[in-house]
């Protein structure tokens, strides 16, 4: 890493090497989801699995790109006056007016010698017309019409195919469908599009000491749930289509529940909780068994121990984060957020990463690599909560800094390598 802010890449080789390792093994066992048609509004934000191709030209034809009055350029010639700047050359010439034309006009029409039509703007430009001389260049006559103003020939026309080409890629593969998207491949006659599917998540808190954040107040043996809540909202955030199951209990035959009930239904089961090696951490047991799921600590703050396997008849990938919202919403950013990429038909499935100018000191434990949220404005960063107040930095973030196993201390002016949370 060299050079003040410079780019590190779209994979942000930040995460150690334990980590990193975790994140290739899952990312290598996933496989995109297999495309599907859909209708051109609904696939808003998700990604198109190959190109699209404009079916015809935009315009399909020679279209009045003003309001005014469509003629043959040379009849406006008349008694014209001729200056250094064409489009001040001037004219006194009286046309016929034969009828008026519109963007709804579908009949064949002829501007003969000496005529001319009123058209308004994405009318078809009539037989033998070559030019549209705008309404304030005219005395917006009814009848008959004064030209004020020799129009060059292809004036005030928009061309046939000018804005696309038949056959011109309109949006690529990978592109993520926008509002922009929509309007371009809708106007170009493209009514349905094939794309990546947002990929099916299901997210359930396991803790017998969990309650809804409905509940009021939290007490002994009951702490809110906050992981459900914010790994589903950061999932869909990502484009996911996220479920909330909710709370399931510490039991093994719950959990055995959760797999054959929702198997059929997710492309990926997340669950947070029980991932540690105690007594009490259920999922870890059940899922650990014959090696379904394969769980490492990685050495973090904040704290993440994670697990990755496939359960269920249907071998449904699931991936096991810990029960601190933090951990977890750490566990969103370096592993989740990019498998969901993976299933998506993504081809970058991590987020940017660049180097980053600390404004503030900071100061971090040996021996493990913390992430500390950030505000990031150019390539300055300003460091946010980090240990316990970890949510709070994360809630008014745009980047997480990544500080090496090594370091403790990190003055202001260091550089230090940042996660863009907004790409």
């Amino acid at each position: 890493m060299t050079g003040s802010g410079g780019l590190l890449g779209v994979r942000p080789e930040l995460l150690g090497a334990g980590a990193q390792r975790f994140v290739d093994t899952a990312l290598a066992d996933l496989e995109p989801l297999r495309p599907l048609p859909m209708a051109l509004l609904e696939s808003l934000g998700v990604l198109l699995a190959e190109d699209v191709v404009a079916p015809a030209a935009v315009p399909a034809f020679d279209v009045a790109a003003v309001d005014g009055y469509a003629v043959r350029s040379n009849d406006a010639l008349g008694d014209a006056q001729w200056s250094d700047d064409p489009s001040k050359h001037h004219a006194d010439v009286r046309l016929h007016v034969i009828g008026d034309l519109t963007a709804a006009s579908w009949e064949p029409a002829t501007v003969s010698a000496g005529a001319s039509y009123t058209v308004t703007v994405g009318t078809p430009v009539p037989a033998g017309a070559d030019a549209i001389v705008p309404g304030d260049a005219t005395d917006g006559g009814l009848a008959s019409v004064r030209i004020e103003r020799v129009p060059s020939p292809g004036e005030g026309i928009r061309r046939r195919g000018s804005t696309v080409a038949a056959g011109a890629v309109l949006a690529p593969a990978g592109t993520r469908v926008t509002a922009a998207t929509i309007a371009l491949l809708a106007s170009a006659g493209v009514d349905s599009v094939l794309v990546s599917p947002p990929p099916r998540v299901l997210v359930a808190a396991t803790g017998d000491e969990l309650v809804d954040s409905s509940r009021p107040g939290a007490g002994p043996g009951r702490v809110v749930d906050v992981d459900s809540l914010g790994i589903a909202a950061a999932a869909r955030e990502a484009g996911a289509h996220a479920h909330r199951v909710g709370i399931v209990p510490d039991e093994d035959e719950a959990l055995r529940v959760l797999v054959e009930n929702h198997a059929h239904r997710a492309d990926l089961l997340v669950t947070t909780g029980g991932t540690g090696s105690g007594r009490t951490d259920v999922l870890r047991r059940l899922f650990g068994l014959d090696d379904l799921v394969h769980f490492e600590t990685l050495r973090m703050e904040p704290p993440l121990v994670v697990g990755y396997g496939r359960v269920g008849p249907t071998r449904m990938p699931v991936l096991c984060l810990p029960g601190d919202p933090a951990g977890a919403l750490l566990g969103f950013e370096l592993v989740l957020r990019p498998m969901l990429r993976r299933l998506a038909g993504a081809s970058q499935v991590f987020r940017t990463a660049v180097l980053a100018r600390v404004l503030s000191p900071m100061r971090s434990r040996a021996g493990v690599r913390e992430f500390r949220p950030a505000r990031v404005s150019g390539y300055d960063a300003e460091p946010l909560g980090g240990g316990e107040a970890f949510l709070t930095g994360y809630a008014t973030a745009n980047a997480l800094l990544a500080i090496p196993e090594a370091t403790t201390d990190v003055p202001a002016g260091a550089e230090v390598p940042a996660l863009l949370l907004g790409n």
